[in-house]
């Protein structure tokens, strides 16, 4: 309770800081109604929140359209396509952004017309400049600020006196040894590890392994390397960690994934960020005080450890070209990410969206919310310091949803590894022939250019 008071102390404080602002006068587009579709709850959370300070200080209403994650990409291109106008503002994966930029309104001279200051650079350089344009189009406004972590139970490495795992191999030895014991004496059996092998989006948890044993989505020549050595170890990786889970791991998503960390079911596990926040939150938590946060683990080259965790997701918001409030939607867009304003949001633990702009991680009210908030935030900062991006050219969906389906079918046994990676590689051939193989080369390529310059390249794994 004590916690929960010190919480919610600290963002009544933030919002005492935020009303000292001044009054804000009414915007030209008083009186308007503006139609947001976004991440069903919690992400809508962040929305509704707000949406009665955005109607005072602005005079325009918002509409929340919520959906889960599995149907926004299919919704939203039936009605870019249609032409219907149904949305002013969407919340958009930044895989999507190189298939949906010719549905989308180009920001800067929205903001231009508007005089909206949305302070770059104040933006996190990784989000920005990664995950946030097009070809040099800047269409989006980072919402929530993905990264993986490696979250494990403090309490229990100390008293059992074992080591943070920093390579794959340890953390499948460490979940080995924590697997189908009573390990917090609660009188129930724990678990080893927990992770995301819902088909939907459980590719990130096999993309955090393939790029620290060397691999990378493509070659110069567009060529698959899912089906390298690199692809190999990381899938081998994943099946040897499988019989450390919770039962019916198989289906689990996020939610049944952060459950099992903050119900204290498993003893470590590769998350978002925002389980950090749920884990110390008192109304949810039963590990308060007891979790901590490393890198995710990586893979050990001659002695030194390669660690690539990915920039798993990192969702924007984007105003739709055929939209008729355009106005509307970049003061919506200004408001909600202004730092006071985002601020609160990625500190609630009930909004599941974390920090992306540079000032969130140096609050001082965010570093005092909890404990070792410090120490999250830090750990945030080291993981995307070697993070690994998401392939962010036209395909992408159809790419990533190949791969997860020749990769559920390893861990479900049906299945050889080697095999499984092939056909992957077979897909994706296909995909990039479907779409003109030199323009996605060419695409590809930037990308690439732009992954080289962070120090990422393909490196052959050798046993």
């Amino acid at each position: 309770m004590r916690g929960r008071i010190k919480i919610v102390l600290c963002l009544m404080a933030v919002l005492i800081l935020a009303g000292t602002a001044g009054v804000f006068a009414q915007s030209p587009y008083a009186g308007e109604t503006i139609t947001v579709a976004v991440h069903a709850v919690p992400h809508a959370t962040a929305v509704y929140n707000f949406q009665d300070q955005f109607l005072k200080e602005t005079g325009i209403k918002v509409k929340v359209i919520e959906m889960t994650a599995d149907v926004m990409y299919e919704k939203y291109m039936t009605e870019f396509i249609g032409g219907t106008g149904a949305y002013d503002v969407v919340q958009m994966n930044p895989q999507w952004l190189a298939d949906t930029s010719p549905y989308l309104a180009p920001l800067k001279p929205l903001a231009d017309k508007e005089g909206l200051d949305f302070k770059l650079d104040d933006l996190v350089p990784k989000f920005r400049d990664l995950y946030c344009s097009w070809l040099g189009v800047w269409y989006g406004m980072p919402w929530d600020g993905d990264v993986h972590l490696l979250y494990y139970r403090k309490d229990i490495f100390d008293k059992l006196g074992i080591e943070v795992p920093k390579t794959w191999k340890e953390y499948r030895d460490t979940a080995s040894f924590l697997n189908g014991w009573d390990w917090d004496d609660d009188g129930e059996i724990e678990y080893g590890c927990t992770e995301y092998l819902k088909k939907d989006r459980m590719y990130w948890w096999f993309l955090d392994r393939f790029a620290s044993y060397g691999g990378v989505y493509f070659d110069e020549d567009m060529n698959p390397l899912v089906n390298t050595k690199s692809g190999m170890m990381a899938l081998k990786n994943m099946v040897e960690c499988l019989p450390y889970m919770p039962p019916g791991s198989l289906s689990w998503s996020y939610m049944e994934v952060r459950t099992a960390l903050v119900k204290g079911d498993a003893a470590m596990g590769k998350q978002w960020t925002c389980v950090g926040k749920a884990a110390e939150n008192p109304e949810e938590s039963k590990v308060v005080g007891k979790m901590n946060y490393a890198l995710v683990p990586g893979a050990q080259w001659d002695g030194e450890i390669y660690y690539r965790p990915m920039i798993a997701g990192g969702w924007d918001l984007t105003i739709p070209k055929d939209s008729k409030k355009k106005g509307a939607a970049i003061t919506f867009l200004h408001f909600i990410t202004r730092p006071d304003i985002s601020l609160q949001i990625v500190m609630d633990p009930n909004t599941s969206l974390d920090p992306y702009r540079l000032s969130h991680y140096t609050s001082p009210v965010f570093r005092a919310l909890w404990p070792t908030a410090g120490d999250y935030l830090d750990a945030i900062n080291a993981n995307l310091d070697k993070g690994f991006p998401d392939l962010l050219i036209p395909g992408t969906a159809e790419y990533m949803n190949a791969l997860t389906y020749e990769i559920t079918q390893v861990l479900a046994g049906t299945k050889d590894a080697k095999k499984a990676l092939d056909d992957a590689a077979k897909a994706w051939n296909e995909i990039t022939d479907n779409l003109d193989r030199e323009t996605q080369k060419k695409l590809w390529n930037g990308q690439y250019d732009a992954m080289k310059a962070l120090g990422i390249v393909y490196k052959e794994w050798k046993d």
